[in-house]
């Protein structure tokens, strides 16, 4: 219980600190999430997948009624929440919390709502069922395809990644883990935080099993555990006919079995809800506090703007937003293409260096002097390699400079003015679900450099404690006057297994800084979407607010006279406000990351 009242005071600060920021929205929503996780202990499973690959048809069979439209076109346009209660359609009111207003609907206009025929700005659409398989403390959430034509649409179901705790994906048995699949399984398992710790399930439902014959369902399933071993390594894989569920859930046949074990694990996940919901939370929290702290140093940097500047990239920022939309897919394709290249050449430049590093090792061995060869040589093979480690990490860095630039320029022309115009200028490197890199313009070298010497540091502790293997051994012998043939045979025998310990483990560590690079792009291309630019706008908009009370206009003139001194005052306190709100949200997000919540 001491966890959850900590988490409990965690929201409302880390929601008053949005509300500080201007951000309403994002603070009705950290409050709505740990409202539903701590106070109503509620197991939030969303089901997502490609259009027509039968989501709502195994939600409607795994609740044993036709509770969700379906049908031969796209049905899902919206994402509909499913709950317990009387049977009914409803729209909620969602901004409210503790008893929210409902307005009942009729059948007929939940479907054109469910389908996204009719829209309802900040009001969710929800149905009630009184299923025996909905349990108290369970909803269902039936997103819409995420290969929606819709961009929005398609959006809508990524937002609600990070909200789930279960997330249940839906494939085709006879097209399973095509390239969007597999793209979007990635960016599930960055917004739940990953499995395991976090309290998340993420479940995969093979769905029209009952296409495959018999003898070809083991390959199918082979190949998907195969395919997401990488990303997911423990996932769960169910082999459903949701149609015949649906009609004849006692039937006797493979596929109607797996529906009522997928409905049995589900059941048992809500069991163990009291102990993951709390995990939950805290992943939750920690995304929302990385978003505020970038949120209050944007804010911060925004007052140090002159006020016209700063109107005109905000001004920027919203019309970029309306005119044009990210291909991620592509993006992220890119990214791939380029990370194979960047550690392909590298490669070629190791093996080069390797061959030239061993002839010339072998060539100082024809020295006749016993003291050249037992101290010199080790010591020439440790600076050639940390010479050439650090050369190749400053190639390796310009190459992921390159990287992160094109990712900004491949966002096409309006959206790179309003990255580097609007968000760049602020600092805003973002969080698992930002579309900017982690740094960038100005910034980009040193967030490599930093990766880069990192792992060199290593390195060259490595190979400094490696190498003593070699020296150590040669060192004795030339201090016993042992003859030159023996120390040279000696040094023919180490200096091989050694020299290739050494380029291995540098490609090791080069390889770690472009993944974890490559990696750091792609978290921030995740769940990209309006709603974060948005979010951008809105900060803009308050930190626009304070620059316009410390600047008064002069109507004679047109133009603008010194703010006066309390209004100085003003903008420098709001500039110090932002600061600590800076460093507060850090301090709670140390909190989080240290709080002991058990299994």
């Amino acid at each position: 219980m001491e966890a959850q009242s900590t988490l409990g005071e965690v929201t409302h600060e880390l929601s008053s600190i949005a509300n500080a920021l201007g951000l309403e929205a994002l603070a009705r929503r950290i409050e709505e999430d740990s409202h539903r996780r701590l106070e109503l202990a509620t197991l939030r499973v969303a089901v997502l997948g490609e259009i027509k690959h039968g989501k709502s048809s195994l939600i409607n069979a795994l609740l044993g009624s036709a509770v969700v439209p379906t049908g031969v076109t796209p049905t899902t346009g919206a994402a509909v929440e499913i709950v317990r209660g009387e049977p009914g359609f409803w729209l909620v009111d969602a901004a409210e919390q503790e008893e929210p207003a409902r307005e009942e609907v009729d059948a007929d206009r939940f479907k054109r709502l469910a389908r996204g025929k009719e829209q309802v700005p900040g009001r969710a659409i929800q149905a009630t069922s009184d299923a025996e398989s909905l349990l108290p403390g369970m909803e269902i959430v039936d997103t819409p395809g995420i290969n929606d034509i819709d961009v929005a649409r398609g959006h809508s179901s990524r937002r609600e990644l990070p909200r789930g705790d279960v997330l249940l994906f839906v494939l085709d048995a006879t097209q399973a883990l095509n390239r969007t699949e597999m793209s979007y399984l990635r960016d599930a398992v960055v917004a739940v935080g990953g499995t395991g710790k976090t309290g998340a399930a993420i479940l995969i439902a093979l769905n029209r099993i009952d296409l495959i014959p018999e003898r070809d369902r083991s390959l199918v399933r082979e190949h998907v555990l195969r395919e997401l071993k990488t990303i997911i390594p423990d996932v769960e894989v169910f082999e459903t006919n949701a149609r015949l569920g649906l009609k004849q859930p006692d039937s006797d046949t493979h596929g109607v079995r797996e529906v009522a074990r997928l409905r049995a694990r589900l059941r048992a996940l809500h069991e163990g809800r009291r102990s993951t919901l709390p995990r939950r939370t805290r992943t939750g929290l920690l995304r929302y506090a990385r978003l505020l702290a970038q949120s209050a140093s944007i804010q911060h940097r925004a007052l140090t703007l002159e006020l016209e500047t700063l109107r005109a990239e905000r001004d920027e920022v919203k019309a970029a937003l309306t005119q044009h939309a990210l291909d991620f897919e592509q993006l992220k394709d890119m990214m791939s293409e380029t990370r194979a290249k960047i550690l392909e050449q590298s490669r070629e430049r190791l093996t080069v260096f390797h061959k030239e590093l061993h002839a010339e090792a072998f060539a100082q061995l024809e020295r006749p002097d016993l003291r050249v060869i037992a101290h010199s040589i080790p010591g020439a093979i440790q600076d050639s390699i940390m010479h050439f480690a650090h050369a190749e990490g400053e190639r390796v860095r310009f190459a992921l400079d390159a990287l992160t630039r094109e990712v900004l320029r491949t966002h096409g022309a309006l959206t790179r003015k309003r990255l580097r115009n609007a968000a760049l200028r602020f600092g805003f490197r973002g969080t698992e679900v930002h579309f900017e890199p982690p740094s960038v313009a100005v910034e980009v070298g040193m967030l490599t450099v930093g990766i880069v010497g990192t792992a060199i540091a290593y390195f060259g502790n490595f190979i400094a404690g490696m190498l003593v293997t070699i020296a150590g051994p040669l060192a004795t012998m030339a201090l016993r006057e042992r003859s030159v043939r023996e120390l040279r045979a000696s040094a023919e025998r180490s200096i091989p297994d050694a020299l290739h310990t050494s380029i291995t483990s540098l490609d090791q560590a080069l390889t770690h800084v472009v993944d974890e690079h490559v990696d750091a792009l792609g978290e921030h291309l995740v769940l990209a979407n309006a709603e974060l630019g948005q979010q951008l706008t809105a900060l803009l908009d308050r930190a626009n607010d304070v620059l316009s009370r410390s600047a008064s206009a002069d109507g004679a003139e047109g133009g603008y006279r010194e703010a006066p001194p309390e209004d100085r005052r003003s903008l420098q306190d709001s500039r110090v406000e932002l600061a600590r709100l800076e460093q507060r949200v850090e301090a709670l997000s140390r909190q989080l990351a240290a709080m002991p919540i058990a299994s």
